[in-house]
């Protein structure tokens, strides 16, 4: 459908060329002045060719003048902005320059980024990921974490001979965990359901064990030697190699013969302990590698995650909760430690409570969380949580392995013993009171879990994040007061689509989400964020310079424009709905990810450039807005019981005529 407006040449033939610089005109008076002939200059491009004002002057001629007009108009703003500044200067900074990341270096090395985007990408650990005023620590691999360790067992006596198995165990702050040769691997979210190597780890008398004791002794001392190596060194390279070819001779038996000088040492058959040892010790090594720096639990960077100018806010906020819960809101100390580039001593803060986000579904609280662990190497646990969770349910789950009951730590256990790790608990406002004190101690300063045979501390540096959507919503459980009343909150919505300009104080519409759904409209892929910026604020709220634009990248961001504003019109519904203050009963609005679903079949279909009445179940009157969001957002309504109010609600809003 055409897009409708009203045109009198007289009156933009009458458009008055800019004041001369005589006249001392404001900013805000050149800036209302190009506002007009903006609003002009587009509707004079959408002027059929053979048009021609009563004066006679054709269409070209009438974009040619009032294109003229914002050049001299330009020109006389820069001639303003070079003058010399009477009054303090403070002002333009704080107000008009743009707050956005940028990192503070724990070392003097440079930083390595990513050139087409350079506020996101923060390569090197012991960095701070500063936003506005908001110092974020980004975490390193703990110089001290818990390993793996072969351990041999109790010696017991079978046919007259003395025996040790060893096993693999890792403690962290009093969770145990046990790997046997030949067992299920549960305790590893990669290797969930394979099988550690299947090695022989008996020790066949005190000889052995004795010998299998040096072996452990003397690896050791390398390790350790290895860790203390000073990477900035001259010759650290040429120690690094040396020391772990030493650490990798352990495993193989015919070397190992020598490092102990097993010949002639008493034990029965030195080759076959020999080739035990070093497979135990293989296996060992194996396991540590499984927990390096736990990478596979930090989230990978996001592609389609826009860090618009209201999640930049969010983002803020939720850092310094993040902070105040740690022990390091933006105080002195972590002043301190910003400006002299050093990391936390993690152990030694005071951390306590819990960060919990408010806030609909889609409005983004788990890629919120995604992007904070993704950019500060934080591993990330995400437990759901249910009404029919018991106690039990939150340590340990139980299976069954090879006939025998097996009792694995949940996500809440390794998240606590995880160095730097984040815990989220989604819809935490499911756990029922009874369930939700198990939290108490932990959220508490002593921030420990007390088992019946255990008692668990919390990590250095571990966080713990509760996602909710808001009580106000029929149907939505309370937050537990015993988490409540240790918890810091904050509020998640939908990125705000109408704002009252500051200086104008006219109505624009913000580029947020629309600069989101950009990612996924192929023809606008090839324009990057900030030209993005001034084009949508030169197409839809026609302010800013001048920007030569197609037609058809213009035809697209007005449809863009509708996608956001259907997507925002059943957000407005559906919260009056629920909140009991609107008579449209409506369940589910769009979501982002809604609306991205609708941009992407904009996209997939051409629809800025097909003839809509050929189309399937297009109906008359539909702009290409309007049809992207009904083939995308009504069969989702055939889905769940309440779909047929939804559907009904949503054909009222698409015969509103949202422009």
């Amino acid at each position: 459908m055409k897009e409708s407006f009203e045109f009198n040449p007289a009156q933009q033939e009458q458009t008055p060329p800019p004041q001369p610089v005589a006249e001392k005109l404001t900013p805000e008076q050149i800036s209302q002045k190009r506002g007009k002939v903006l609003q002009s200059l587009e509707k004079a491009r959408l002027l059929p060719s053979e048009w021609k004002s009563t004066a006679g002057k054709s269409r070209d001629e009438m974009i040619t003048a009032l294109e003229g007009s914002l050049e001299e108009l330009d020109a006389l703003e820069t001639s303003i902005q070079n003058e010399p500044e009477p009054v303090v200067e403070e002002k333009p900074v704080a107000q008009t320059e743009k707050q956005g990341l940028h990192v503070v270096r724990r070392r003097e090395a440079a930083v390595a980024t990513k050139t087409d985007e350079p506020e996101r990408q923060f390569a090197q650990a012991g960095q701070y990921i500063t936003i506005g005023k908001v110092h974020i620590p980004v975490c390193q691999t703990p110089e001290e974490s818990a390993e793996w360790n072969a351990v041999p067992g109790k010696v017991f006596v079978s046919g007259g001979k003395k025996f040790s198995e060893v096993k693999f165990v890792k403690d962290a702050h009093g969770l145990t965990h046990i790997a046997k040769p030949g067992e299920l691997m549960n305790f590893s979210e990669k290797h969930r359901g394979e099988r550690l190597e299947s090695v022989d780890a008996v020790l066949e008398g005190r000889g052995e064990l004795k010998a299998f004791n040096e072996v452990l002794t003397n690896l050791g001392e390398l390790a350790r030697q290895y860790g203390e190596l000073n990477p900035d060194d001259a010759d650290y390279d040429e120690k690094a190699k040396q020391l772990g070819s030493q650490i990798e001779a352990f495993t193989d038996p015919e070397k190992l013969k020598e490092i102990l000088k097993l010949n002639g040492s008493g034990i029965e058959d030195v080759d076959d302990f020999a080739e035990r040892a070093s497979d135990i010790i293989r296996t060992q090594q194996f396991l540590r590698s499984i927990d390096e720096s736990l990478n596979e639990f930090i989230p990978p960077h996001d592609t389609h995650f826009k860090l618009t100018p209201y999640f930049e806010q969010k983002f803020a906020w939720f850092a310094t909760l993040v902070n105040r819960q740690l022990g390091l809101g933006n105080n002195a100390y972590l002043e301190d430690l910003v400006e002299n580039k050093k990391a936390p001593e993690w152990e030694k803060l005071t951390a306590k409570g819990m960060t919990v986000i408010v806030g609909p579904r889609g409005t983004g609280k788990n890629k919120l969380a995604d992007f904070y662990c993704g950019e500060t190497n934080r591993p990330l646990f995400r437990y759901a949580c249910s009404p029919d969770k018991e106690e039990r349910d939150l340590t340990y789950d139980v299976e069954l392995s090879d006939g025998e009951v097996v009792r694995i730590p949940t996500r809440i256990l390794t998240a606590v013993t995880t160095p730097n790790a984040v815990l989220e608990l989604d819809e935490l406002n499911l756990l029922r009171p009874n369930v939700a004190k198990f939290f108490n101690s932990l959220f508490d300063g002593d921030r420990t879990v007390f088992l019946n045979d255990q008692v668990i501390k919390a990590a250095p540096g571990v966080t713990f994040v509760g996602l909710m959507n808001p009580a106000e919503y029929d149907g939505v459980e309370d937050l537990p007061e015993t988490i409540d009343d240790r918890s810091n909150i904050m509020t998640m919505g939908y990125p705000p689509f109408r704002e009252t300009d500051s200086t104008t104080n006219r109505e624009k519409f913000t580029h947020d989400e629309a600069l989101i759904l950009k990612e996924n409209v192929s023809p606008l892929k090839n324009l990057d964020d900030e030209q993005f910026r001034k084009a949508w604020d030169y197409v839809i709220n026609g302010v800013g310079a001048q920007i030569s634009l197609d037609a058809t990248t213009v035809k697209i961001m007005k449809d863009l424009k509708n996608i956001v504003a259907i997507s925002d019109r059943t957000r407005q519904v559906v919260d009056a709905y629920k909140t009991r203050t609107g008579e449209t009963r409506m369940e589910r609005d769009i979501s982002l990810r809604g609306s991205i679903e609708a941009a992407r079949f904009y996209s997939e279909n051409h629809l800025w450039e097909a003839d809509l009445s050929k189309m399937p179940n297009w109906k008359a009157g539909w702009n290409p807005a309007q049809y992207a969001i009904a083939m995308t957002y009504l069969p989702h309504t055939d889905t769940y019981r309440r779909g047929k109010t939804d559907k009904d609600a949503m054909m009222l809003i698409l015969a509103e005529g949202i422009r």
